[in-house]
């Protein structure tokens, strides 16, 4: 698979693992005995895949952008996922700030060059590894 669609499937799975977790944990509070036991760990497992898959994708892209596209992106998220499932209502400061996120997201996928070089280079690399690896 190119490296170029495994950077953002892994990132994929970073972001809803992560919001996922995030969200359930409102359900945790009022939850009680057996229900409680399962929500804990689907919380920790979800937890655990978010971190393995950032692990995978810092393969691909760099810390900082792998960082501001997860962070940013999972509070647009869970900001949503409070507002469809808990009533919550975000004010209009609380907008402007989602908005200027939102705009920071679009800005460094469309317009970074950050970590170019190194796609470029593992894509190249990978290529070269097919190639020698059908010859045999």
């Amino acid at each position: 698979m190119p490296v170029s669609i495994k950077k953002w499937l892994w990132m994929a799975l970073v972001i809803l693992s992560e919001t996922s977790a995030t969200s359930t944990l409102k359900m945790f509070d009022g939850s009680e005995g057996f229900t409680k036991i399962a929500l804990l760990a689907a919380i920790v497992l979800l937890y655990v895949v978010c971190y393995y898959s950032l692990s995978q994708a810092v393969k691909y892209l760099p810390v900082g952008f792998a960082y501001a596209m997860w962070s940013g992106t999972g509070i647009l998220l869970v900001s949503t996922l409070s507002i469809a499932f808990y009533g919550q209502r975000p004010d209009t400061p609380a907008m402007i700030g989602m908005g200027v996120i939102a705009t920071g997201i679009i800005i460094m996928n469309l317009f970074s060059k950050m970590g170019e070089e190194e796609s470029e280079a593992d894509d190249n690399n990978n290529s070269k590894q097919l190639k020698e690896g059908t010859q045999c």
